[in-house]
């Protein structure tokens, strides 16, 4: 078996390979994307990834964000998953569960740890620090939960968290919602790892949220 990485990578290659062979006009406009250029003299579809623009450039195949930090691999595998696999369809509105989702009980366990008890962990005796993010615009309101928050992550894919406060009888408990519309733009794997990346950046805002570390944070949320 390869290592992880190598896999990482060979993921990486499949999907630019795949994507090279397309009609990257009709993966923009699919995608939600913007696209310009013109076939065999450079093309380039720029999408927004959590608030900040990414650049997609052939015949190069890399994937350039205008600003902050640089994408993870992990991310790049996703976005160009999405930019792959994007249908077209539009959002429908209807919130539903990671079980939900076509395949998702069987990955529930991993979406469980990775992503919602993270969340529970971070925020559930600290809703302010989530709620703070509504107020300096980061994220927009979603009426559910004691606090619910909505984050566009792609053009076609949001995501809403919400988390209920503990208390002396009932532990506190979050939850992750996808719009029904999610698996016509990324397969189950992708996102769990979409919504693990999510909650990690949310984390990781909380932990470095001090004066001193808030001008170094740019990570798009």
């Amino acid at each position: 078996m390869l290592p992880k990485q190598e896999n990482y990578q060979l993921a990486r290659q499949l999907a630019v390979e795949n994507l090279r062979q397309s009609n990257l006009a009709d993966r923009a406009f699919r995608s939600g994307g913007h696209y310009r250029g013109e076939k065999g003299s450079g093309e380039q579809i720029r999408l927004n990834y959590l608030g900040r623009d990414l650049f997609f450039s052939f015949p190069a195949g890399t994937l350039t964000p205008s600003e902050g930090e640089t994408i993870s691999l992990r991310e790049e595998i996703f976005i160009l998953h999405y930019l792959e696999n994007a249908s077209g369809v539009p959002l429908t509105g209807d919130w539903i569960s990671f079980s939900e989702i076509p395949r998702g009980a069987f990955y529930y366990p991993v979406f469980a740890q990775r992503c919602q008890s993270v969340l529970v962990k971070t925020f559930g005796q600290n809703l302010e620090k989530l709620q703070s993010l509504i107020a300096n615009g980061k994220v927009e309101h979603l009426g559910l939960g004691d606090v619910g928050v909505r984050l566009r992550v792609l053009p076609r894919i949001p995501l809403g968290l919400l988390v209920w406060r503990g208390d002396e009888e009932f532990p506190a408990e979050g939850k992750v919602l996808f719009d029904s519309s999610v698996s016509q733009y990324l397969p189950v794997e992708d996102i769990v790892v979409l919504a693990e990346t999510v909650v990690g950046k949310l984390v990781k805002k909380n932990a470095n949220s001090s004066p001193r570390t808030q001008d170094a944070q740019r990570n798009g949320l």
